[in-house]
């Protein structure tokens, strides 16, 4: 079997994590995997055999000019581990991996080399701090070094071709891959929740925008379900407060964190979903595994292009509160149109399979890897 390295910051809690979890058993049938982290954070079951490194065990708020100046020793320790293993295959994860891969082969590091983006780097820097111009000019003169890049939306496609310099013929889109049968399996538990309810998931942050949900569920009319916002986050005390202003307390419940979130979104009446900016949510492909009516933000990445143009759920403009209730007004008021898009959600979901997602790579990989 030929050696693959999979190299990604860690294996905590996040999407990208989440989605190198579900792909790495059946990459693990065809490859000899040695997955190299920089943090020693790893909350997925790895599949057995395959051999994990750590490179550094970065703090997970590092200040950002020592994350710079790191790089190229991180790459020199990159490159004489995969010297010594023998590995000339490797797959790389997340952004700062991707400097510090492409950095080695400047240094000399041999093989091939396939960089996943799971960002709209555009959207993801937009703002004009030091970090945001680093990160983009890095982008644009590292990003050229990989043999392939894997961006996971039509939306990071067009954004690397068209602002970065990568060549369209360099790319193709992999889509996020999540274990349906599993969230199938554990969207049967009981919750403890009497009542009918909207639900939304995602880290009580300023991005997630919680605060547009709120009042958006605070203009509907007869509002007869409830409200239940899972996650936690900086801004718990402040949305809080904000329910507490709107009178809400009694219809809107923080639950806080869930390491089963399908549960509540398999009984739900729609998962409502207001971020401001996404890579490709992997939460929404959640939801409809779950048989969930969907309303979304529009944001950038993926919303869009997972949804389709109202096909398998309704899209809002990002912190449009009058459209967000307008949508939401709807499940009260349409209870047919509802069921109409919880009977079509599963087979969206399917498309995102992680079976299928990983044959479309392993076939992408074994052309790459020759």
């Amino acid at each position: 079997m030929k050696k693959l390295s999979v190299f990604i910051y860690s294996m905590a809690g996040g999407g990208a994590e989440r989605v190198v979890s579900n792909l790495l058993p059946n990459l693990a049938n065809e490859y000899e995997i040695y997955l190299v982290l920089m943090r020693d954070k790893i909350d997925y079951k790895l599949p057995d055999g395959i051999k994990v490194f750590f490179i550094e065990n970065s703090a997970p708020f590092e200040n950002g000019i020592k994350k710079l100046l790191k790089l190229p020793f991180l790459a020199i320790k990159y490159k004489k581990l995969c010297e010594n293993l023998g590995i000339k295959n490797h797959f790389v994860w997340m952004v700062r991996p991707c400097f510090v891969a492409a950095i080695a082969r400047i240094l000399g590091l041999s093989g091939k080399f396939v960089f996943n983006e799971c960002s709209t780097p555009s959207v993801l820097y937009k703002d004009s701090s030091f970090k945001s111009k680093i990160s983009k000019f890095l982008i644009k003169k590292l990003y050229k070094k990989a043999d392939f890049i894997l961006p996971n939306s039509k939306e990071a496609y067009d954004d690397l071709a068209c602002n970065f310099g990568i060549k369209k013929d360099k790319m193709s889109i992999l889509y996020n891959a999540v274990d349906i049968n599993f969230i199938e399996q554990k969207s049967l538990e009981n919750i403890e929740f009497n009542g009918k309810f909207f639900l939304s998931v995602g880290r009580l942050d300023e991005n997630k925008n919680h605060e547009t949900l709120i009042r958006s569920y605070a203009l509907i009319k007869e509002p007869k379900l409830d409200l239940i916002i899972l996650g936690t986050g900086v801004l718990k005390d402040y949305l809080q407060n904000l329910i507490n202003k709107l009178n809400l307390a009694k219809k809107v419940h923080l639950l806080g964190f869930d390491a089963n979130p399908y549960k509540y979104m398999s009984k739900c009446e729609a998962f409502v979903f207001t971020s401001k900016v996404e890579g490709f949510s992997n939460v929404l492909i959640e939801a409809l595994a779950c048989g969930a009516f969907v309303i979304s933000s529009d944001h950038k990445s993926g919303a869009r292009e997972l949804l389709g143009s109202h096909e398998w759920g309704i899209l809002v403009p990002v912190s449009d509160i009058k459209s967000t209730a307008a949508a939401m007004q709807k499940v009260i008021n349409e209870p047919n149109l509802v069921l109409d898009y919880k009977a079509k959600a599963k087979d969206r979901a399917k498309f995102f399979d992680k079976d299928r997602i990983s044959k479309e790579l392993i076939e992408n990989l074994n052309e790459i890897y020759v």
